[in-house]
Parts: C-alpha cells; sequence; structure tokens
C-alpha cells in the first residue's frame, strides 16, 4: 500500500514511519533512519533534475 502525500497532509502529521511520500520531512523519524531518508529524498530529487 501507497500512502500519498495528499493523505499525509490530511492526516496533519507525520507518523514516524519513514513513508516514502511524506510531506513532514520525517520529523517524527528517529535518527539515524531521518537522515538517511532525507539523503535519498535529496539525491534521487538531483538524479531526476539532470
Amino acid at each position: 500500500m501507497v500512502l500519498t502525500a495528499k493523505f499525509h497532509l490530511e492526516r496533519g502529521r507525520c507518523c514516524g514511519n519513514g513513508c516514502k511520500h511524506c510531506p513532514y520531512d520525517y520529523i517524527n523519524v528517529r535518527e539515524p533512519r531521518r537522515t538517511e531518508l532525507l539523503q535519498k529524498r535529496n539525491d534521487h530529487g538531483q538524479t531526476n533534475n539532470s
């Protein structure tokens, strides 16, 4: 099951599970996982813009 960014926005908070489409920048995900997820998102975004 994929939870979209729209679903998360309607929920109103980060659930802390590290969802791929989290619009809240993984605010409730514990370190070091949060940093890993943000880095992966940044790396993926840079790849698509090239």
